[in-house]
């Protein structure tokens, strides 16, 4: 198990490595423009490129660092509908790109060769390439698998429990959870709920980020002389690209956040007062309407939360802070976390366009490998997209039914709309290509 991993983080070569694989995503003439939530571009980033990373490793190195909020955009997908994907500050794409430079090198020897997405030396054709010479040494039928909502159903626990396997440094973990814990207060409402639900809970999701932001920043003053860096909120775009196109950050250059609004103190003191008197109970009405039974709900939420890991991480946070009312706050903002779980959209998953969710992701996903090629089955996996091909239907049945198990043992699902067994007569379209 490797220890003392955040020396290898915030080492000035890793970082300038970091800060040179993220650039070179921006073509040249982007950079200008290619900027993040809190306005700051790639150029901006360069020109004092020595005393950024060089305080970006301190902050790492002292415990201060602070996971920044991210902005939102919508890519349509080939196979329908849209994938939000995130846009980060320029200083927290290095520091995941960091993370996930040290990180990586622990897990590859242990991805099987099934595994192609996001993985250095990797590719779609590699994939495509793959299947092929499996079909052409008759493995004609195929199992077609695709996993629900993937990247927003990690469990954060299992993945937290896979991620310390072979990480010792608790300083590590520590900032793993919370870019984990930042993703998930910025969840939105899910997509199932009528008009009316869906509007109250995003006004319980929005006071409840802000209260958490104000916990959080009152934590950051009282354990350290040096101050927080603000908090801010931001607002999403909208770009048009294909599945497993590369996040183009540059899109989202306009997309800034409109950073910190005047009197944010006096901002922040009355969404913590809303929070308290009202956050709490809208939470709970947003699935028990009936006014009388509010506060009974209300207790029962907040010992769900008080069985949470992550209820319990916020929950110490805002008792870290001196005064109730932040306290009451912080429990607030989690019970609203907790309806929205209840409301049909759990609280879980990896940011969609961060550097380290494509690994997060691969990590989380290798016990599935592991159980199909195990079984002794032939299986070739790309992201959320897999192929197993068998040789008659018996065993692709057979096949189907040993991947759900897999999956059920992550807490995924099969998507059933896009999972199918498909005979040697069919085609095969698999990322965006046909497989013969």
């Amino acid at each position: 198990m490797s220890e003392k991993l955040l020396e290898q983080v915030a080492a000035p070569e890793n970082l300038l490595a970091a800060w040179r694989a993220v650039r070179g995503n921006i073509p040249k003439y982007r950079r200008q423009r290619a900027s993040g939530p809190d306005g700051v571009s790639l150029a901006d980033f360069e020109r004092d490129l020595q005393t950024q990373l060089s305080a970006l490793s301190d902050m790492l190195l002292k415990g201060r660092y602070r996971p920044a909020p991210a902005a939102f955009f919508a890519i349509s997908k080939k196979s329908g509908g849209q994938r939000m994907l995130a846009i980060l500050p320029v200083r927290e794409r290095v520091a995941q790109r960091a993370a996930q430079q040290v990180i990586e090198p622990l897990w590859e020897p242990e991805f099987m060769p099934c595994s192609f997405g996001f993985r250095p030396g990797c590719s779609i054709e590699q994939a495509v390439t793959h299947v092929q010479g499996l079909r052409r040494k008759g493995l004609g039928w195929v199992v077609d698998g695709d996993i629900a909502a993937c990247f927003d159903s990690l469990d954060h626990d299992l993945l937290m429990g896979r991620l310390k396997h072979k990480i010792g440094d608790s300083r590590l973990l520590a900032l793993l959870q919370a870019w984990l814990d930042a993703g998930v207060m910025q969840a939105g409402p899910p997509q199932s709920l009528d008009t009316a639900a869906a509007s109250r809970l995003r006004s319980v999701s929005s006071l409840a980020r802000r209260g958490l932001n104000w916990v959080l920043d009152s934590v950051a003053r009282d354990i350290s002389p040096y101050p927080a860096d603000p908090y801010t909120y931001s607002r999403a775009v909208t770009y048009h690209s294909g599945d497993y196109d590369e996040v183009d950050e540059g899109a989202a250059a306009d997309a800034h956040a409109p950073g910190r609004e005047p009197h944010a103190d006096e901002m922040r003191r009355g969404a913590i007062r809303q929070i308290a008197g009202g956050g709490l109970l809208l939470g709970v009405n947003l699935l028990r309407p009936a006014a009388g039974r509010a506060l009974g709900r209300a207790g029962s939420a907040l010992k769900t939360v008080v069985g949470a890991p992550a209820g319990r991480r916020l929950l110490k946070k805002g008792v870290m802070v001196s005064g109730g009312l932040a306290g009451l706050a912080a429990a607030a903002a989690v019970t609203a976390y907790v309806m929205q779980r209840k409301a049909g959209r759990a609280p879980l998953g990896v940011l969609q366009g961060s550097p380290l969710s494509p690994l997060l992701a691969n990590i989380y996903l290798h016990p599935f490998d592991a159980a199909l090629i195990q079984a002794g089955y032939h299986l070739a996996r790309f992201a959320d997209d897999w192929v197993i091909l068998c040789r008659d239907q018996d065993q692709a049945e057979k096949a189907y039914n040993e991947a759900v198990r897999a999956l059920a043992r992550l807490r995924l699902k099969v998507n059933s709309e896009k999972t199918r067994i498909l005979s040697p007569q069919e085609n095969l379209e698999w990322l965006g290509h046909a497989v013969k």
